[in-house]
């Protein structure tokens, strides 16, 4: 169908699947994305929303945005290394440092967060989670372009070790691979044990949602941290209150602990 063909009647009928299956809130973003699918359009069965179907899976494929780099938001990054990582680690007992990247996109994050957790010095897991399958296949692979632009404009120096370059390439050092997994999963309902993270970085995801979607998803990533686990948020991300959210810092701005929903 071309996109000229696309009725607006069809579109808002996927744009309200897309809300209800993802929280995807309408946008100039998502229309946009939807438009350079219409061909998938079609063949959606609105009535059977899933993000198993084969239609609706190739749909959030071609609709979720995937930006996203090595230390991105650097200086968040750097606070959560220096105040907040010596803070938990202390804490954990005897189990392993446990950290998700919700909405890994191409999994340049949780790569982040496993340097960061190799350089902790106990043993660690990193997980990441999203909905794009070619985005997951790259996480996974872990084999990025250098650029332009240079994607490690913001990777520390020292943090390069940890990093194989050559050739227009990097990728990260073999002994960092067996620590980290990557699955699909939709954020709406990302079936994480309960109280089991330390820390779950969820970056730029909750802008493009609907503000039920971004509650859903915060109360289902606050389940997954353990008392007392840092949630690292977008500069503009708000939870509302009694989510058992609280500022890791009045100084600190993005990161959240989570305490009692009354603390």
């Amino acid at each position: 169908m071309p996109q000229t063909a696309l009725a607006a009647p069809a579109l808002g009928a996927v744009q309200q699947g897309l809300a209800a299956l993802a929280g995807f809130a309408e946008s100039d973003v998502l229309r946009n994305r939807l438009l350079r699918a219409a061909p998938l359009l079609p063949r959606l069965p609105l009535d059977r929303a899933s993000i198993d179907h084969p239609d609706w899976a190739a749909l959030l494929d071609a609709v979720t945005v995937q930006e996203t780099r090595m230390f991105r938001a650097a200086a968040q990054i750097a606070t959560f290394r220096e105040l907040v990582l010596p803070t938990l680690l202390p804490t954990l007992g005897d189990g392993p440092l446990s950290l998700v990247s919700a909405g890994c996109a191409t999994g340049e994050e949780a790569w982040t967060l496993a340097i960061l957790a190799a350089g902790a010095g106990r043993d660690w897991q990193v997980e990441g989670l999203d909905l794009c399958r070619p985005a997951l296949e790259a996480a996974v692979a872990a084999r990025y372009h250098l650029g332009p632009p240079d994607a490690l404009r913001e990777v520390p120096e020292a943090d390069r070790a940890w990093l194989d370059i050559a050739d227009g390439w990097f990728e990260p050092v073999a002994a960092l691979r067996p620590r980290v997994h990557f699955r699909r999963a939709n954020l709406l309902a990302p079936d994480l044990p309960a109280a089991a993270a330390d820390a779950i970085l969820c970056r730029n995801v909750l802008i493009y949602m609907t503000e039920e979607g971004r509650v859903a998803v915060l109360r289902q990533l606050v389940a997954a941290l353990r008392p007392g686990g840092a949630l690292l948020l977008g500069p503009t991300d708000r939870p509302p209150p009694g989510l058992g959210l609280a500022p890791w810092h009045r100084d600190i701005i993005g990161i959240w602990r989570r305490v009692d929903a009354d603390g």
